[in-house]
């Protein structure tokens, strides 16, 4: 009998490492593909940061001032607005990037809470 309760606690064990190893590959799908959409939305944001600049530009040349762009209120809003956009850009990358990575370190490591309680498990 000891020995179908140490094949049922193996099991048991078995079934819950898949279980949890599927849960952390799925969540991080999910936030893979959140930092996708904010990636797309976010160089949305700075195609038309960058389209209005140049139209700033544009009308300050039309106006023979080109070279005020440089101290031009609305330019420079525009020109922080393309920095911090741009900004939040790399940082996604950064993340995305580290989540790339993350299951080739996850599989190096052991699976430490479950083998603590396959132990504890143990007849």
């Amino acid at each position: 009998m000891a020995g179908a309760s140490g094949f049922w606690t193996r099991m048991t064990h078995e079934v819950r490492t898949v279980s949890d190893r599927t849960r952390r590959g799925a969540k991080r799908a999910v936030q893979m593909g959140v930092i996708r959409v904010d990636l797309i939305s976010l160089r949305r944001d700075r195609s038309q940061a960058l389209a209005d600049l140049g139209a700033r530009a544009l009308a300050l040349w039309k106006q023979g001032a080109p070279a005020s762009i440089e101290v031009d209120e609305e330019a420079l809003r525009l020109r922080a607005r393309v920095t911090g956009v741009e900004g939040a850009i790399d940082a996604k990358e950064i993340e995305l990037a580290h989540l790339r990575r993350e299951p080739a370190a996850e599989s190096m490591a052991p699976d430490q809470p479950a083998s603590a309680s396959m132990e504890s498990q143990a007849p």
